[in-house]
């Protein structure tokens, strides 16, 4: 049947048309600014982000409009994954600012090509929490995942950003193929791209069979499997150790929450909401999943030394405890606290996580390494940026009251209304195991003699960042119940 021509409704896409004005800007202003002045088109990206922060309020989500056909969609779930993403760009361009304007001096990360691709990966993210359909799914993952690619390899003069670039781009492609497939495969098996379509196709054939489709079940996994790939669950996370130690450090901050809000913002739109009368079928495969990455991440990350690459595995980790939340879905009950766990903990994640790599930034800037040595007698040094570090570390490890325990909180809560008395346990042990490399460094900072050459250096927007994400990791932990409310909503978006 032909698509009926509609005008679409712009108005649902305001903070995504100001994504695309700041791209503009930025490079209108690369074109007009001399290469002296090019720091200040950060501030450019920052009043874009901002802006388009705030006009999520000119929207009424609740009303679950869609716009193009009903490829776009303006509902709950979309606008916690914009927030989120938002949130998360705004804290990742205050923590680089000063970083790639140093390395710009020395010619070898241009400020405005680097927010640029920033903002590209950003819009990508947004475009994937809006999708209706299969096609613009798609297209929201490999517009981010392109240009997180290239800022990966961006300090392209040092050969392990170009070698995790390299890694993560094929690795990367394979998935993209894979995914493409299995989308592919639903295709042939519905007749429909369109999200909520599939979801009553396949009910429908799911109401006169005992066992699912051969080709429902092949498509089913294709697609997983392209998705795990993005969220970096094991054993598809090959990339993420090298990419996260090659790329610069801001890079590792952002592209350690971005994608993986992309990849999971995905996974929802398509496995609960598109393939939700298969939940039977994929929800041990997710449980299965999540137990193997959670484990295995924090397990590795023990015998890391370098802290951007313990943190890449603790990403692995993380990624496993998020898992358990999409594992917990039930189709059957329309109000659980699966997808409204998932949807915190990313929030939780982003100030949490961001702000871990913002530290290893603040000692770079100060002529220290990356490796656990670096972070000896901090708590002398500055006792303000370990204590902000300490905050973090505690989080990740999901200390009360701090927001990372509220995260790991409702999940656990989540494995257990869907009677999955086992995953919460292995989520409790995981946490258990992790203790010890975020205690090490905590241990570093206030128990070791400082160690090489200090060469202080200020760096005001990265130490505001710091401060906003350290309060707010505190703050938010108090405050988790509306941040929780606003998640949940999330049914809404499923029922319209």
């Amino acid at each position: 049947m032909p698509l009926e021509l509609v005008h679409p409704d712009w108005g649902l896409i305001v903070p995504q048309l100001i994504i695309v004005g700041t791209i503009i800007a930025i490079l209108t202003a690369d074109l007009i600014l001399p290469r002296d002045k090019q720091g200040a088109v950060s501030w450019i990206a920052m009043v874009g982000l901002v802006a388009s922060l705030a006009s999520l309020l000119t929207i009424d989500w609740t009303a679950g409009d869609t716009t193009f056909n009903e490829m776009f969609r303006a509902d709950s779930f979309s606008l916690f994954i914009n927030i989120v993403v938002l949130a998360a760009g705004v804290l990742a361009v205050m923590i680089s600012s000063s970083y790639v304007q140093s390395l710009e001096e020395r010619g070898t990360m241009p400020m405005p090509e680097y927010l640029v691709l920033v903002m590209f990966s950003i819009l990508g993210a947004m475009i994937v929490g809006a999708s209706g359909d299969l096609l613009i799914l798609f297209i929201g993952i490999e517009m981010g995942s392109l240009a997180t690619y290239v800022l990966t390899g961006f300090a392209r003069r040092r050969m392990t950003s170009l070698e995790g670039a390299l890694k993560y781009f094929l690795l990367g492609s394979f998935s993209s193929a894979i995914l493409v497939f299995g989308m592919a495969w639903i295709y042939g098996t519905t007749g429909t791209t369109s999200i909520p379509e599939i979801s009553q196709q396949v009910g429908t054939i799911m109401s006169g069979e005992q066992f699912p489709e051969p080709a429902l079940l092949l498509a089913l996994l294709l697609v997983a499997i392209g998705l795990a790939f993005k969220i970096a669950a094991v054993p598809f996370h090959m990339w993420t150790p090298d990419a996260y130690q090659g790329a610069p450090t801001p890079v590792s901050a952002y592209m350690s929450v971005v994608p993986k809000v992309a990849g999971f913002a995905a996974l929802v739109r398509v496995l609960a909401e598109g393939l939700g009368p298969l939940s039977d079928t994929w929800l041990l495969l997710i449980a299965i999943l999540a137990i193997i990455t959670m484990f295995y991440g924090n397990v590795v990350a023990i015998s890391q030394r370098d802290v951007k690459r313990m943190l890449a595995y603790s990403s692995i980790g993380h990624t496993g405890y998020i898992l358990v939340g999409l594992a917990a879905y039930s189709n059957d009950v329309p109000i659980d606290m699966s997808i409204g766990s998932v949807l915190f903990y990313l929030f939780a994640y982003t100030f949490m996580n961001i702000g871990a790599f913002a530290v290893v930034t603040w000692l770079q800037h100060r002529g220290q390494g990356v490796d656990l040595d670096s972070f000896n007698g901090l708590g002398v040094r500055s006792p303000l940026t370990a204590l902000a570090m300490t905050v973090f570390m505690f989080s990740l490890m999901g200390v009360p009251p701090l927001i990372g325990f509220y995260a790991k909180y409702y999940v656990i809560l989540a494995a257990i209304e869907a009677e999955m008395i086992w995953l919460a346990v292995a989520v409790v042990l995981a946490s258990a195991v992790s203790a010890f490399f975020y205690l090490r460094v905590v241990v570093a900072m206030y128990f070791n003699n400082p160690e090489g050459e200090w060469r202080p250096q200020a760096t005001p927007l990265l130490g505001l960042g710091l401060l906003i994400m350290a309060v707010g990791t505190v703050a938010l932990g108090f405050f988790s119940g509306p941040v929780l409310d606003l998640a949940m909503n999330w049914v809404d978006a499923f029922e319209v």
